[in-house]
């Protein structure tokens, strides 16, 4: 008569003992509670990886704890039209971003693109970027090294952002590049002030 222990935790493991009365194979029933409850730990850990929160933020949402925002045009009557913008759109699990900074004005414009995915997640990039661009009403979407930290897969890639550490003005829209100025932001003295329209370092937000 063979002795037969079979357990069910989302995948069958089989224990053979042999024939009772002559024990060709022993089975400890402490070691097999162990290995199910290790094993039982680690789907659960496999599974809390997976989970991803997605919150409602102004202007996007905020997905895996990482920002995704829209950003208009902020053309006025005063101001002229910077035809630059960031756009986001959901459907179900699927997050579309597309930006530009492209304007009639920028000359070395260029394409980079990125698409990722987690579990049932998928946030898909496209940016018309400008190495030039001296203004932008939108806001950038996060790296991509942002997303791998994550744990997110890279399952498309074209182009390479270039600009990090952009910083506008709310008032008339100017771009603080830190590659481009050398300083950083922060390192800027309290009372230094917008070079287009001398608002405060105050009235300065990060959008890339």
């Amino acid at each position: 008569m063979l002795c037969t222990l079979e357990v069910q935790y989302n995948t069958s493991i089989s224990f053979t003992s042999g024939f009772i009365n002559e024990t060709l194979f022993s089975v400890n029933l402490l070691d097999i509670d162990l290995f199910l409850i290790n094993n039982y730990s680690i789907l659960c850990k496999e599974r809390k990886i997976m989970e991803i929160s997605v919150e409602k933020i102004p202007g996007g949402f905020r997905v895996d704890g990482l920002d995704i925002k829209g950003g208009k045009c902020g053309c006025t009557s005063l101001l002229p039209c910077c035809y630059s913008w960031s756009k986001l759109k959901r459907s179900g699990n699927v997050f579309t971003f597309t930006g530009k900074t492209s304007t009639p004005d920028t000359q070395e414009n260029f394409i980079w693109s990125y698409s990722v995915k987690k579990g049932d997640f998928t946030v898909e990039v496209r940016m018309e970027d400008a190495r030039d661009k001296d203004i932008f009403s939108g806001y950038y979407p996060p790296k991509l090294e942002d997303w791998a930290e994550k744990g997110w897969e890279v399952v498309a890639k074209e182009g390479e952002r270039e600009d990090f550490d952009l910083w506008r003005c709310a008032a008339c829209k100017w771009l603080y590049k830190e590659k481009f100025e050398g300083t950083k932001f922060a390192d800027l003295p309290e009372d230094w002030k917008c070079p287009v329209c001398k608002a405060g370092k105050r009235a300065f937000e990060k959008v890339g």
